[in-house]
């Protein structure tokens, strides 16, 4: 990736994670998720890009209350709960001390999606958080 393509994308993501922390201060969980699930860079090939983008994705769901998680799940369409669930495999496969929030985040997006979605995100190369 081109140095300026790069600088460009990251600056689109400091932007994302601008206002995703603003909704969260705003108690605004679901809208945060959904602004940081927006335009995820999946196809770059920038790993620095993918980590920024890592971060304001798990800063957005670890925010949200675990009494939230279903109604926040529910309002999530089908492209972003499995972009979603792209990022909650990336904060697995990192040991943490997260990793029982994180497969709350699992069981609750395969409710909402179903079995289909995670053999897709599984099966899918080249396009991965």
């Amino acid at each position: 990736m081109e140095v300026g393509a790069e600088n460009s994308l990251l600056d689109s993501i400091e932007q994302r994670r601008l206002g995703v922390n603003q909704s969260i201060k705003q108690g605004a969980w679901a809208e945060a998720l959904k602004l940081a699930l927006r335009d995820a860079p999946l196809a770059s090939t920038s790993a620095k890009a993918k980590d920024a983008n890592a971060a304001v994705v798990a800063s957005a769901a670890l925010a949200v209350r675990e009494a939230e998680l279903a109604v926040v799940v529910g309002v999530l369409d089908a492209d972003e709960a499995e972009v979603l669930l792209k990022y909650v495999y990336r904060c697995l496969s990192t040991p943490s001390d997260k990793s029982a929030l994180w497969f709350r985040w699992h069981a609750a997006l395969v409710e909402r999606t179903g079995p289909g979605a995670v053999v897709r995100v599984i099966a899918e190369v080249g396009r991965t958080a």
